[in-house]
């Protein structure tokens, strides 16, 4: 079995320490009841003050789909935000980091350069932005990622978070951003639940620097990778011109800053910063 924590707020308190939160509430912030179900079951209610709450559920999910509902009390005037996920103690971040071949058991990445800081966690932040907030009629009120989803309570709104489990337990779903104005319907909207390396925020990186690229790869040396308007690299940094045979695992990078900060993190992050995706027992 794995424990599933929810850490859950009042929104006008959330507001007074997240400059990120610009909606406050106009009813006040009475403390209010929160339930959380998991596959149309109810397993914990909570009564939510001003020191925000945690919602748990401590189970097994098999292989398959699930559905994990937080849901407060309709009709009063506290709005609520969903601020964090952890399982088995880890707090969760999306991630895309190598999912084609870690989640999906395919034979290469295509994403490779989403592993490049600060894209590991799109939202740079271990802050809940995925899921869907409901209205009352059932219809998805917005759909596009949400920072600390807020929910509306007096609105009879609620946030639900719908994901599979493959065969080795772990977890993925498709996030729907086509409300988003850079919605791209041919990008790859999946992401699966990573142990989060940015806890509070705190993990720096350092800006690149271009110089001790440069010198890391001597541009007279022919044998070495450099940079070229129709260049790719691969997970090894393997480098290859235009009128090469690409391999599996290339990506296309569209310009010099692109190269430079895919060997700047390949100097100084990889593999050493991996991140790990979350198995459930």
């Amino acid at each position: 079995m794995s424990v599933y924590k929810f850490t859950v707020s009042k929104n006008n308190i959330a507001k007074d320490s997240d400059s990120n939160i610009t909606y406050d509430d106009t009813n006040g912030g009475a403390d209010v009841t929160v339930t959380l179900t998991v596959n149309g079951t109810d397993i914990h209610a909570v009564t939510l003050g001003d020191s925000g709450a945690v919602l748990q559920y401590t189970g097994t999910l098999a292989e398959g789909w699930h559905t994990v509902k937080i849901q407060p009390e309709a009709g009063l005037p506290t709005d609520i935000r969903i601020d964090r996920i952890m399982i088995d103690d880890h707090t969760v971040v999306g991630s895309q980091y190598k999912i084609e071949t870690r989640i999906f058991g395919k034979d290469s990445d295509y994403l490779q350069y989403l592993c490049c800081a600060p894209f590991r966690s799109p939202k740079g932040s271990d802050h809940v932005w995925w899921g869907d907030v409901y209205s009352a009629d059932y219809t998805i009120k917005s759909k596009t990622s949400h920072y600390r989803p807020h929910v509306v309570t007096d609105l009879g709104e609620w946030w639900q978070w719908s994901f599979s489990v493959n065969s080795a337990g772990q977890i993925h779903w498709q996030l729907d951003e086509s409300d988003d104005v850079s919605y791209d319907s041919t990008a790859n909207h999946n992401y699966y639940a990573a142990k989060s390396t940015l806890y509070n925020d705190s993990a720096t990186f350092p800006v690149c620097n271009y110089n001790e690229v440069d010198a890391m790869f001597d541009s007279s040396d022919s044998s070495s990778p450099g940079w070229d308007s129709s260049g790719l690299y691969d997970s090894s940094f393997v480098f290859d011109y235009v009128n090469v045979e690409y391999g599996p695992n290339h990506v296309p990078l569209s310009n010099s800053t692109e190269w430079y900060d895919a060997a700047w993190f390949y100097k100084c992050y990889w593999p050493a910063n991996d991140i790990d995706p979350i198995v459930i027992t």
